[in-house]
């Protein structure tokens, strides 16, 4: 009985141990898990700032490597025209070689070269006496053969003469007349006169010398009317047509050409095409003068075109240095027609690359650079 009393007790105060225990337990796995968090937080903040660090050291790494001073340039599309030059001479599209129909002693000249002339206007006067005779000649049988025509016209009505004597008497007249016409011709030939407006650009005859048929006594050149003849090459010669454009360069000032024809067979000795191309009025441009002549060959748009002095060669290959954002990229291109400085690239670049146009000798691919460095030397123009 006594052992049970003492048993009872015991557990009692057990099983209020075991009650006061559990909020301990509870309170103590709690703040291990504090501890617990906040040991990592701390863990984390601790790897954050490392990391921010370690960038830090490592964007000064990079700020501290050598950058190479580069200028560069944004790529557009553009139009690429190909003309050619060629050389010739001016002339007037309009002229008179002042002839004479026979041959005959010149009585006077009326022109000096330089002198501007009209449609019309008499130039030179040849001897006339000959053809006043032969006119009067002419007209002396003319008038007879109408006499005897009347005579023999009123004998028919009579009966005195057949109808057959009097259409010969007709027929007679009829030729005299065409003698008197020809011979009034003849004597109004003596008188040469000018058929354009122009100006005298060569005298060759004087008074008292003999004109022979077909010898160019006087030269009459319309300077309102010109033309240029430039002899093009056998390479170009198929590209140009009436509808090619083409500037006249006169005294360092290109005027607007107009293509009329091209001749398709070359020049003996020089291989060269004739081109005839007619100039505007006005231009300052005279007869005999020498001349540019600048034809379009082709257009092409939408191509790329940079500075020839940027394509660097190894061999064979082609290429050239683009900004990658702060780094040098080398891009292989190929490249096709060139002047002036100046190339198409055919492929490997495109509009909106930022090409590296100074300061790439040096380059390699990947380095570090920075942009835009004025170098004193100037900026390619494209």
């Amino acid at each position: 009985m006594s052992q049970e009393m003492v048993k009872a007790p015991q557990e009692g105060q057990e099983r209020a141990g075991e009650k006061f225990s559990r909020p301990r337990k509870l309170r103590l796995i709690l703040w291990v898990c504090l501890v617990a968090l906040f040991v990592a937080f701390l863990g984390f903040k601790v790897q954050e700032r490392l990391s921010a660090a370690e960038a830090d050291i490592k964007s000064l790494e990079e700020m501290e490597k050598p950058r190479q001073p580069v200028s560069t340039i944004l790529l557009k599309p553009e139009t690429w025209e190909t003309r050619r030059s060629y050389y010739g001479q001016a002339k007037s599209a309009q002229t008179q070689e002042v002839t004479t129909f026979e041959r005959e002693i010149v009585r006077e000249v009326r022109v000096q070269v330089g002198d501007r002339v009209k449609v019309g206007q008499v130039l030179i006067t040849l001897r006339t006496e000959d053809r006043s005779a032969k006119v009067q000649a002419s007209r002396t049988g003319y008038d007879e053969a109408v006499r005897n025509y009347q005579r023999l016209s009123e004998l028919q009505k009579k009966g005195g003469v057949s109808q057959s004597e009097v259409d010969r008497a007709y027929a007679l007249v009829k030729s005299e007349e065409a003698r008197l016409s020809s011979s009034r011709s003849t004597l109004q030939r003596t008188e040469i006169k000018a058929s354009i407006n122009g100006i005298v650009s060569a005298r060759n005859v004087e008074p008292g010398e003999v004109a022979e048929v077909g010898r160019s006594l006087l030269s009459i050149v319309d300077p309102s009317n010109m033309e240029v003849e430039l002899m093009v090459s056998k390479k170009d010669i198929a590209s140009i047509n009436k509808d090619t454009e083409v500037s006249i360069i006169v005294d360092g000032e290109a005027h607007a050409g107009q293509v009329k024809r091209s001749s398709p067979e070359a020049q003996s000795g020089s291989g060269l095409y004739p081109v005839i191309v007619g100039v505007e009025a006005g231009k300052n441009l005279l007869p005999g003068a020498y001349v540019e002549g600048s034809f379009l060959i082709s257009r092409q748009e939408n191509v790329i075109v940079i500075p020839s002095n940027v394509v660097q060669y190894r061999g064979e290959d082609q290429s050239v240095f683009v900004a990658d954002g702060d780094v040098a990229r080398q891009v292989p291109i190929e490249t096709g027609e060139g002047r002036s400085g100046r190339v198409i690239i055919t492929s490997g670049l495109k509009a909106g690359d930022e090409l590296i146009v100074s300061g790439n000798r040096t380059l390699y691919d990947g380095v570090g650079i920075a942009k835009n460095i004025d170098f004193g030397e100037g900026k390619p123009q494209i």
